[in-house]
């Protein structure tokens, strides 16, 4: 999936709880505070607060204001007790288990969201998902549920029982990768397999990135000098039909890196780069057209 990256907002994030620091992403553009200061909740934008379930209580007003506000985007509470204390932390600091809190463990799921946002991406990244029965549950990193059963994705039907709770989400949270049967799935996947509507958009938009993805692949296939017929254990028609924008596979995209000399992070990282280039001339022309 490509994440098509808006303007970054402003982002206001409360550290506190000894451990909490670790769980920022290595980037620059988080305004970071350590005391909870009523005077930041009631003026800040995009509010994110990172504390223990111990340290609720310390904070709460700070959360409530936010809160108000309709500016507190996540609240993130690190399970330093029992989870079975954590309805009491909540009720001691007089706050209701909001829809945008978190529970986690470690920094993964933190990381993932504030990231997300950083970019601007937070309504096309997951940021964490669970598998109960034959549904599977997934919140993005804008913090909106979703659920949906296995039968209604394609590529996620044909999952066995015993494998489906065996998924990786994807470090920035682009996709759910089951490594068993080597299936992908991303969030216009879920969002299409629930509302009809988006389906039928999500279809166009797939369509028009694998066009793009192809075309990429096969600039940079005449670039190194090589023929659709040069890539071992691909007929010339498969490659043919992957430039043309029909899909790939992971391991079609491992058959055409190694013709290519490469390692498969490489080769994407080379297509990517085209890619780029290949968007940002077709922009700076549409942008003379207009002049």
């Amino acid at each position: 999936m490509q994440v098509e990256l808006n303007s970054p907002p402003e982002m206001t994030v409360l550290v506190h709880g000894t451990g909490s620091e670790d769980l920022l992403p290595e980037e620059k553009g988080l305004h970071v505070v350590r005391r909870p200061r009523l005077e930041i909740a009631e003026r800040a934008l995009n509010v994110f607060v990172l504390v223990t379930a111990t340290g609720l209580p310390d904070v709460s007003d700070f959360i409530s204001v936010a809160n108000r506000r309709h500016q507190l985007r996540a609240l993130f509470v690190r399970d330093d007790t029992n989870a079975r204390w954590l309805p009491h932390w909540f009720e001691r600091a007089g706050l209701r288990t909001l829809r945008n809190t978190l529970v986690h463990s470690d920094a993964t799921v933190p990381r993932r969201v504030l990231t997300g946002w950083l970019h601007g991406a937070q309504d096309e990244l997951i940021a964490d998902a669970s598998v109960a029965d034959d549904r599977l549950f997934v919140i993005s990193c804008a913090l909106d549920r979703y659920e949906v059963p296995f039968d209604k994705v394609p590529a996620m039907k044909s999952i066995p029982n015993a494998l489906r709770s065996t998924f990786e989400v994807d470090e920035d949270g682009s996709y759910i990768h089951w490594p068993g049967p080597d299936i992908h799935v991303d969030l216009d996947a879920i969002r299409a397999a629930i509302n009809p509507e988006w389906r039928a958009k999500a279809e166009v938009a797939k369509a028009t990135r694998n066009q793009r993805y192809g075309a990429a692949i096969a600039t940079l296939r005449a670039t190194k000098g090589l023929k659709q017929s040069d890539i071992e254990g691909l007929s010339d028609r498969h490659v043919r039909r992957i430039e043309k924008g029909e899909g790939t596979t992971s391991e079609a995209l491992r058959r055409l890196a190694e013709a290519h000399g490469m390692s498969l992070d490489k080769y994407l990282q080379e297509v990517a780069t085209v890619l780029a280039r290949s968007e940002s001339g077709s922009a700076a022309h549409a942008k003379a057209s207009v002049a």
